[in-house]
């Protein structure tokens, strides 16, 4: 039913492929969770866009036992029975009906929804592919949690083109040794994912012509490894609030790491605290607006208006609203925006983006706890997220119950790698 929404928690595979176009055929929302979702935080995102169910599969079934909301198991009978005829174009379906819905880490403590309508996706993948070109005759590595946005990008462009999609297990995702092998003999022609992945893959796979990367910060030294005649590498940036992608770059050996230029159809604004525009080299915060801005956030008007903002700029009527993004970044003499870092304290981890605040709050809620900051730190080249603590006066908090607590609350990519307890009367460290 138009409006309504289903959460889909199944393991990456076929199943989450069929809930998604079923959810899409019948006009609903459907709302992403990444198969390590704790049940308490699928139970909040369920109920703050009072969706009609969750539609699991027997893999991941027992984990949510006891939801509030209805559960709707993909091994059930009736889903087994035989449409009488095709499902014709649902009544009143419109472009501006929300296609998804995708919950972020919310600095208030709470996860914040982000509805992205067809008419938003639908001219996204159509803008990219303009740039990426994919084909009918390309085989596309599926890797991303449906909950990451990118993985709209690595499913729905080969659907587009007609391509092919190599779905991969956790299992043979883990196993980077072999992954590039396996990879190879299935053919694999385009990957999309975070740079961290294609940093620890033991060897090249000579059959990819296109790879796409974000998420994450690209580092130099992977385009120089990678970088080959015949293939193309594209560093991609943007907020699920403007659709996956706003600006892309391709990337070249000995040439700058940039996010590149907006998309077609997409506009790039970098202002300062004031909203004026900045002078080029100088940084400031980056503006986006196009057809694939959101209308805001689910049910938070406040925070809408603080982030999707009235475009300043006399831009003729084109992109009315703009997405504040709070990422740093600059216009070059290349004519390429540079990106430098968040002016907040928001933070990208396995390409998930992570508001600190939020964890702060949970960790601040355990007992004998005072307050905590979080911090993510590059321990031996690998990201991580630490916590300080400021324990009560004369208490020592808990540790190990607070390791046990954390999963009730927060997927593998939120919690903590390490707890440090900060001495008495010490500041803690800034979040970055």
């Amino acid at each position: 039913v138009p409006g309504k929404v289903v959460g889909l928690y199944l393991l990456r595979g076929a199943n989450l492929l069929l809930a998604q176009l079923g959810a899409n055929k019948t006009g609903a929302t459907w709302l992403p969770f990444d198969s390590e979702t704790p049940k308490d935080r699928i139970a909040t995102c369920l109920a703050d866009c009072n969706a009609m169910a969750l539609l699991v599969d027997e893999d991941v079934e027992l984990r949510v036992a006891g939801l509030p909301q209805k559960v709707w198991s993909i091994d059930d009978a009736s889903f087994a029975k035989p449409l009488k005829k095709p499902l014709a174009k649902i009544k009143g379906h419109t472009p501006n009906h929300n296609a998804y819905l995708i919950y972020t880490s919310g600095s208030t403590g709470t996860p914040k929804g982000i509805a992205i309508t067809h008419h938003n996706i639908c001219h996204y993948l159509r803008a990219s592919n303009s740039i990426f070109g994919i084909t009918n005759k390309d085989v596309m590595f599926q890797g991303c949690s449906a909950a990451f946005d990118l993985s709209m990008e690595e499913i729905w462009v080969p659907y587009l083109a007609g391509a092919a999609l190599w779905v991969v297990t956790p299992e043979i995702l883990a196993d980077t040794e072999n992954l590039p092998k396996l990879m190879r003999e299935a053919g694999v022609t385009a990957i999309d994912t975070v740079p961290t992945l294609l940093g620890i893959f033991a060897e090249d796979v000579e059959s990819i012509r296109i790879m796409i990367v974000g998420g994450e910060a690209c580092p130099p030294s992977l385009v120089d490894r990678y970088a080959k005649p015949g293939r193309r590498i594209f560093n991609s940036y943007g907020p699920t609030e403007a659709t996956v992608v706003a600006t892309i770059a391709e990337l070249e050996k000995g040439k700058p790491v940039t996010i590149g230029t907006p998309i077609p159809n997409y506009t790039a604004y970098v202002v300062d605290d004031n909203l004026q525009p900045v002078a080029k080299g100088q940084q400031g915060e980056l503006l986006i607006g196009g057809p694939g801005v959101a209308a805001g956030y689910f049910g938070q008007p406040a925070l809408t208006a603080q982030k999707f903002i009235a475009n300043p700029f006399n831009n003729k009527g084109i992109d009315p609203i703009l997405y504040r993004s709070g990422d740093g970044v600059s216009n070059g003499d290349d004519g390429q925006i540079h990106f430098h870092g968040r002016i907040d304290d928001q933070v990208k981890i396995r390409g998930f983006r992570v508001e600190l605040g939020e964890i702060e709050t949970a960790i601040s809620e355990e007992p004998g706890i005072e307050h905590a900051a979080v911090v993510l730190r590059k321990d031996a080249g690998i990201d991580r997220l630490v916590s300080f603590i400021a324990p009560l006066k004369d208490t020592k908090p808990d540790i190990a119950s607070l390791k046990d607590s954390l999963p009730k609350r927060f997927p593998p990519y939120m919690r903590p790698a390490a707890f440090e307890i900060a001495p008495e009367a010490q500041p803690l460290p800034p979040g970055n």
